[in-house]
């Protein structure tokens, strides 16, 4: 399966070379970066002694994506793009969720409503948007201005975490325009941009987790916002990272 075909059948990106499992080989293997992300951040979650049960599930979400995308460009059809496209969904809600409930201190009544408001008015945003815009990314605007939002309320609380939600939000725009550009080079560079597309996703997605792992909601907990790990930690921690595993 050329590139050409991918790009007209199942999705907005090239870099299939054959219709094997392993035609993708870029597409496929760099989403094994959501999984690292996922990893590290339950390596700060076990330090912290948070306790807070939660955030694993957060966690595994996260990587699900990964695994959920890996599959998909392995084996690109329209039921495993089902398994690539509903994990995504499925942790930006739990995300929205968990940050809405621990962070924000909202009701259970009012997070419900916010995350059915949000599904929907996704759901209405993809419809109406043109097929493939900004290389199919144009489906995920939504998402980046209700993070923004997210970002500025967590702020005015003063919790740390929003330092981290500014970091995802700058990978994730710059994600979009590569995101964007992909197709074009698609004709000059057959491996395209889609791998990096997942590169910096992940690093968007890891960036969240991290983020909620290493400044707890809660300040009477063992390790509060103001004692939690600056947003340069994971590049100061890489070395002990690598020893220990």
């Amino acid at each position: 399966m050329s590139y050409v075909s991918t790009i007209n059948t199942v999705g907005y990106y090239c870099g299939r070379f054959s219709s094997g499992f392993f035609g993708e080989p870029l597409n496929s293997f760099s989403n094994i970066a959501f999984v690292v992300g996922a990893l590290y951040a339950w390596r700060v979650w076990r330090t912290n002694g948070v306790g807070d049960y939660w955030q694993l599930v957060l966690f595994m979400l996260a990587a699900s994506v990964g695994l959920g995308s890996f599959i998909f460009h392995s084996m690109p059809t329209p039921e495993t793009l089902l398994g690539d496209l509903v994990p995504i969904q499925i942790f930006g809600l739990a995300l929205l969720g968990y940050v809405s409930l621990r962070y924000l201190r909202l009701s259970l009544a009012v997070t419900v409503a916010l995350l059915l408001a949000f599904f929907f008015v996704r759901q209405f945003w993809i419809i109406m948007m043109p097929l493939g815009g900004l290389g199919g990314g144009i489906t995920h605007i939504p998402t980046l201005l209700l993070l923004g939002v997210v970002m500025f309320a967590v702020r005015r609380k003063g919790l740390l975490l929003w330092h981290y939600m500014a970091a995802a939000i700058a990978v994730y725009v710059i994600a979009l325009l590569v995101r964007a550009w992909d197709i074009a080079v698609c004709s000059s560079f057959p491996w395209g941009l889609h791998w990096v597309w997942h590169l910096l996703t992940a690093l968007t997605a890891s960036l969240l987790v991290y983020g909620i792992a290493a400044s707890p909601p809660n300040p009477t907990l063992k390790r509060d916002c103001a004692k939690a790990r600056s947003p340069l930690a994971p590049l100061q921690g890489l070395p002990q990272f690598r020893k220990r595993f």
